[in-house]
């Protein structure tokens, strides 16, 4: 078994994985929303040391051409500056707002990327969040309006990815951080919908939302690895995490299947070896 960390003795890295299959998922995004918050607030004290007469208006315009891409980062210092509500300051609470917005317009969702992938395995900071929802054409009105107060959110943008079954941002304005909303195009994309299972996020108040399940966010990782050049070293981690931390649990039969279907068997193959 190859470690998971280079720096951490193999004797403490067992002793944190037997640690990750104990504690529930609400305290694993707890830590990844401590670790962000600190990030976000360490980012924010050095642009107050460089630029220590600007607004805070002007201090988040900043934070975004850090956080973001540069073509994202553009659109949103040109968007309104008007930060919402007070009581949504951190990446759970915004993910917990797009999530019940989603719900209440009867949206089918799930969370992916490396939120389900902290609930299934190893936690780590993310700049951003990442949703598969069915969103149709009678949908949009109502979800652009939803999200007028306190994000940046393009209609145009939620159109076109309706149209092209695709994929559009949401992004909160007070925090930066970003929402990925990617519409199901692939028969990949549906089986993951069916699939989809129910974590707690919050103790209190109880909050509950559809998650990918560890199998399928280790095949979606894959795939993004791959279509990424197979460069990402977190995207790898990641997925050998949730391999560490679900053990006997996964069901392999299943991800063998899907990744014949989308060419990632030999990465598969390759992930398995290395979590032995």
């Amino acid at each position: 078994m190859s470690p998971l960390f280079e720096d951490t003795p193999a004797e403490v890295e067992t002793l944190y994985v037997e640690h990750l299959r104990r504690i529930p998922p609400w305290r694993k995004l707890e830590i990844l929303t401590q670790m962000n918050s600190l990030a976000v607030d360490l980012a924010m004290s050095g642009l107050r040391q460089r630029h220590p007469h600007a607004s805070e208006a002007e201090l988040r315009r900043r934070l975004a051409d850090l956080l973001l891409e540069p073509e994202l980062a553009e659109r949103v210092r040109a968007y309104p500056t008007n930060m919402g509500r007070n009581d949504v300051s951190e990446p759970k609470d915004v993910l917990w707002l797009v999530v019940e917005t989603l719900e209440r317009l009867g949206i089918s969702y799930l969370v992916t990327g490396s939120f389900a992938s902290a609930i299934h395995g190893v936690v780590r900071t993310t700049l951003d969040a990442d949703i598969l929802a069915d969103v149709h054409r009678e949908h949009v009105p109502r979800l652009v309006q939803a999200f007028e107060d306190g994000f940046y959110m393009s209609a145009e943008a939620v159109r076109e990815a309706v149209h092209r079954q695709s994929s559009f941002n949401i992004i909160h304005l007070r925090t930066m951080f970003k929402v990925d909303i990617f519409l199901p195009k692939r028969p990949f994309d549906h089986a993951q919908l069916s699939r989809r299972v129910k974590a707690t996020i919050s103790s209190e108040p109880r909050r509950e939302i559809y998650v990918a399940t560890p199998e399928d966010v280790i095949l979606s990782k894959l795939d993004w690895y791959r279509q990424g050049g197979e460069i990402s070293e977190r995207q790898w981690r990641d997925v050998q995490g949730i391999l560490r931390v679900q053990g006997e649990r996964l069901d392999v039969a299943y991800m063998r299947r899907w990744a014949t279907t989308l060419g990632i068997v030999d990465l598969l193959e390759k992930a398995l070896a290395k979590a032995r």
